[in-house]
């Protein structure tokens, strides 16, 4: 096993990465817990927990980037994974697919 690392200035890095980023981890956290408890209150499986959870994660944390990048308020980082996580994964693409055909609607003509 390898013995921690002696040097201050290693936790130091580590502490300041975990405080700058600290609301989009918290974000992901709590779209986690909120995936689980949806899915255990629909009566889903530790299966179907473990299978949402991580993608209502990724698709938070994907979504509070983009905040950042329009140059939104990182304080939207919680509300926003609160609300993927009970939303779900289905829902969210169903909104997004929708929003896509109502933008760049289908060709009826096959060429």
């Amino acid at each position: 096993m390898m013995p921690m690392p002696e040097k201050p200035d290693t936790w130091v890095i580590v502490f300041m990465w975990l405080s700058q980023h600290s609301q989009t981890i918290w974000a992901a956290f709590l779209s986690l817990c909120m995936t689980v408890l949806r899915v255990f209150y629909t009566g889903g499986t530790w299966k179907d927990a473990l299978i949402e959870g991580p993608m209502c994660v990724l698709l938070s944390l994907s979504i509070i980037w983009g905040f950042e990048l329009m140059g939104l308020s990182p304080s939207l980082a919680q509300p926003v994974g609160i609300w993927v996580g009970f939303l779900g994964v289905k829902k969210v693409a169903h909104w997004a697919d929708r929003i896509a055909e109502s933008k760049f609607p289908k060709s009826d003509s096959a060429p």
